[in-house]
């Protein structure tokens, strides 16, 4: 289209097209790195959940001076005798000690993992439990948490020490690859 003064107005199709295919090539280099960044962004959130639950456990076995557990749970009410933390945990005053909650122990918390993330436990270590003092039975615990979308250079851990204390770190590449697998399982 021309205007009165001889110049044109709007674009041609050649134009929009050319355009339109920038935007399909700039969009195609960008969405990699933005899932990779939804990955990462599910992977701290996840292990922030985690973290919290078990920061809550610590405190109320210092607070009720008793045993807490927490443990993989699948279904919110018992423990699963799984190191795969991804379909939820609990936690629970362990009144026993037994490491499995039973209908008359007091249930402390329930969550649920986020979609798509697999958080996976040292191998034969099945729950996280807190003596009255605040400090872990047994020998430290990590938990390794990922998202496929961040791959294995996104993964995460948290490790809970014999103290009771917990730090985040960076799983090893065994450690990264056999969670990425376990969020596909």
């Amino acid at each position: 289209m021309r205007t009165g003064n001889g110049h044109d107005k709007g674009f041609t199709l050649v134009e929009l097209l050319m355009t339109i295919a920038i935007i399909t090539v700039l969009a195609m280099i960008a969405l990699p790195a933005f899932g990779s960044l939804f990955g990462r962004t599910r992977t701290e959130a996840a292990r922030g959940l985690l973290e919290t639950s078990l920061n809550q456990a610590r405190l109320a076995a210092v607070g009720r001076n008793a045993a807490v557990t927490a443990c993989p749970s699948s279904d919110s009410a018992a423990c699963d005798r799984s190191t795969r933390w991804h379909h939820g945990w609990i936690v629970f005053v362990d009144r026993d000690r037994d490491g499995m909650r039973s209908e008359d122990e007091p249930l402390l918390a329930a969550e649920q993992a986020r979609r798509g993330v697999a958080i996976l436990g040292t191998p034969g270590r099945l729950r996280v439990g807190y003596r009255p003092d605040g400090s872990v039975s047994g020998t430290n615990v990590t938990l390794t948490v990922c998202d496929p979308a961040s791959g294995v250079a996104g993964a995460t851990t948290l490790v809970v020490s014999m103290s009771g204390r917990i730090r985040h770190g960076t799983p090893t590449a065994e450690a990264a690859t056999a969670c990425i697998r376990a969020a596909g399982a």
